[in-house]
């Protein structure tokens, strides 16, 4: 194909091959023709020979093809082939992305080249030099003897070196041949291949390793594989090491088939070689799994899965990370279907479960249960009535024990009255109907010292009859705060309740005990009666914005009288405090006082703080009858701009032992990071673990192993986010 050059076309067809070629002025410009468009030639200064078909330009050179644009002291072009031959400050933009080279051979026709000494800058922060960069096409090269990392520092931090690799600067790059150099050192000498994403957030390839050493599990090393199977499935496998007790893995599977249906699944196993424990109730392979999927089927209707299940009760105290894992008393399996209306609320529902407390299988599982649920509305015909209704069919099953088929009817009249607008009294009559295909005869303690009941097949059917009302009152009054501290107003309000019920009945023994309420309704004439003080505060809103409202105060006292109880008829004094000043600091307790007996019996309290640099938070558990008496405490501190501490404590104050304490600091710098953890705990044995996030590959950093890395589990992010 033809190329053709226009530089001042009149003064070329004067004579141009009776003379030297002339030279040409400042600022000069030309334009050579390819197949696929213009290529526009900017310069200083521009010659032409037309002996050897060349143009020279010399001079601030810039010469654009589509979003390839080459810069350069000097140029060389053959108008025939292409051919351009750039020295000087070289430099090639490929799109948004840089290269530099002491030379770089650049084809205008095929867009095709060649960067010697290659050194680029990818958007947004990787760094891919060679040798030789050869240009394939838009944005791909083939790179011998380079060098590609996120680090800007020379040498750098991090980097991997490979004889040649293959690069999309729009999709990522795959290597061959590499090592993994730490500055000057080559940490990891041979690495057959390695791949990494470059602008995707997805790419299939190794994660950083997860390593460290642990009193119960020895040292141990976990090699996390991340695969982008498709655009909407991904997964994450990783091989684990544990010297004391053996080799095993996880794997954990992403999808999503739609804008409205997703899921995933995930295991972990481990082959105990290592390990002669007698008396575990476990043999030496052992495993944890979950599925979990959710789906909207139609308006309304929705699909939802979440299995768990573990080889022995013990995997989680031996293989789980968190302290919520490692004291888990049960492991709940849910597959609920629910159909939602304005009005009604069905679910269908199989629920099972595997006790992780002892080894006999007491499990009282629900297969099926159907609840059907209305909402408070009008009852046609009869102005100001409202109804409520609720049903439940449940079949248990059970290896020890009985089981059986319940079901329960359930429905409410209520006439809500003002009272001259001051307030309301909402009189109410109900009904329930609760049948059993069982009825209990007895107990007996079986050969492993579990008691359960005996039962034979008459049915139970158990009538009642509830009557009460609700009384409600709400005062309320505004406050000018008049700017103070950036606040506009303040309400108060004071939001008295109480409430009567009478429960009236048959048949409130030889009921079946199925883990329910329904099994355990007493005959009831209860008064209960609250008190709520409330402060809500308003911001000075700036024209144009909306102003921040919040609750800055809440105070709840109640209790309760029993008119059956004559002995000790008042309940226990309940009470919740809620302050929120300044939305920095945070506080809420719950407590109950008994009228009867010295003391607190139960109380919760909680108290955050959040600065810019500073996050903590305590919190308290205590209740008597149990003998929990417990403190966790969790604080996270900035302590350079590079390096954060954590700290995360769980004590036992009523044995005075500290459960867990976990030490922690992150080190971020510019292109990767790094975390160390001390695990502390009281059974299980110490741990003390190391992760590393090179920036551009991998997953956010997390120090979580075994069933504890994986994501579901932990609620950590993903490596890669489906798209």
């Amino acid at each position: 194909m033809r190329s053709v050059v226009i530089i001042f076309t009149g003064l070329l067809m004067a004579g141009h091959a009776l003379r030297p070629p002339p030279a040409v002025g400042q600022g000069a410009t030309a334009t050579v023709t390819t197949p696929s468009g213009d290529v526009t030639i900017l310069a200083d200064r521009l010659e032409e020979i037309t002996a050897d078909n060349l143009i020279i330009a010399t001079g601030n050179v810039e010469i654009t093809k589509g979003t390839a644009r080459l810069l350069a002291d000097r140029v060389e072009i053959n108008r025939e082939t292409g051919a351009a031959v750039a020295e000087g400050r070289a430099l090639l933009y490929d799109g948004i992305d840089r290269l530099v080279g002491e030379r770089i051979e650049y084809n205008l026709k095929s867009g095709t080249g060649v960067v010697h000494e290659a050194r680029s800058s990818v958007s947004p922060y990787y760094r891919i030099d060679g040798e030789r960069m050869e240009r394939l096409g838009e944005s791909r090269y083939h790179v011998r003897r380079g060098v590609f990392t996120t680090c800007e520092s020379d040498p750098p931090a991090w980097s991997f070196r490979f004889r040649e690799a293959d690069v999309d600067l729009e999709e990522g790059l795959v290597g061959r041949g590499a090592a993994f150099w730490v500055e000057s050192i080559p940490l990891l000498p041979v690495f057959p291949f390695f791949s990494a994403a470059i602008r995707r957030e997805r790419q299939t390839g190794f994660l950083f390793p997860r390593f460290g050493s642990s009193s119960f599990k020895g040292a141990f090393l976990e090699l996390p594989f991340y695969w982008a199977i498709a655009d909407n499935v991904d997964a994450t496998v990783t091989l684990s090491e544990y010297t004391k007790r053996g080799t095993g893995g996880s794997a954990e599977a992403r999808y999503v088939l739609s804008d409205t249906a997703r899921g995933n699944a995930a295991g972990f196993f481990v082959k105990e070689y290592n390990v002669n424990e007698t008396g575990t109730n476990h043999d030496d392979n052992r495993g944890f799994w979950r599925f979990q999927h959710t789906a909207l089927l139609g308006p309304g209707l929705v699909f939802k899965a979440d299995i768990n299940g573990a080889s022995d009760d013990q995997l989680l105290r031996d293989y789980g990370d968190a302290l919520y894992q490692r004291s888990a008393q049960r492991l709940d399996s849910n597959i609920f279907l629910t159909w939602t209306t304005q009005n009604w609320n069905v679910v269908g529902n199989l629920y099972w479960y595997q006790d992780l407390t002892t080894p006999v299988p007491i499990e009282l599982n629900r297969l099926p249960e159907i609840t059907v649920v209305r909402n408070r509305t009008p009852i046609p015909g009869l102005p100001g009535f409202l109804w409520d209704f609720d049903s439940q069919a449940t079949n248990v099953v059970r290896d020890i024990g009985s089981e059986g088929a319940r079901v329960d009817v359930h429905s409410r009249v209520t006439r809500p009255v003002s009272v001259f607008g001051f307030f309301t009294v909402s009189p109410f009559v109900g009904g329930r109907v609760t049948a059993y295909d069982k009825t209990v005869t007895g107990s007996r303690t079986g050969l492993d010292g579990v008691t359960v009941e005996t039962v034979n097949n008459d049915p139970r059917v158990r009538t009642l009859v509830e009557t009460g009302a609700d009384f409600e009152a709400r005062a309320a009054r505004a406050y000018d705060i008049g700017g103070r501290n950036n606040v506009d107003a303040a309400l108060h309000s004071i939001e008295p309740h109480v409430n009567y019920t009478s429960i009236q009945g048959n048949h409130f023994t030889k009921i079946p005990q199925w883990g329910s309420p329904l099994d355990v309704i007493p005959h009831t004439s209860l008064l209960t009666y609250s008190l709520i003080n409330r402060v809500r505060l308003r911001t000075i809103a700036p024209e144009g914005t909306e102003a921040q409202r919040w609750e800055f105060l809440r105070f709840t006292v109640g209790q309760t009288y029993d008119f059956l109880n004559d002995s000790r008829p008042f309940g226990n004094i309940a009470g919740e405090l809620i302050v929120d000043p300044s939305r920095i600091v945070r506080f809420r307790g719950e407590t109950s006082l008994s009228p009867y007996e010295s003391g607190f019996q139960t109380g919760t309290t909680d108290i955050a703080l959040t600065l810019p640099a500073v996050t903590a938070s305590v919190g308290t558990r205590y209740n008597r009858s149990d003998q929990t008496n417990f403190f966790q405490g969790s604080v996270t501190a900035d302590l350079t701009r590079w390096a954060t501490g954590r700290f995360i404590t769980n004590w036992d104050l009523h044995t005075d032992t500290f459960v867990e304490n976990r030490y922690g600091v992150d080190f971020k710098y510019q292109c990767w990071a790094f975390s160390i953890e001390y695990v502390q705990r009281s059974t299980r044995g110490d741990e003390l673990r190391f992760a590393v996030n090179l920036l551009g590959l991998g997953a956010p950093i997390t120090t979580g192993t075994g069933i504890g890395a994986l994501t579901g589990a932990t609620g950590q992010p993903t490596a890669g986010k489906i798209r």
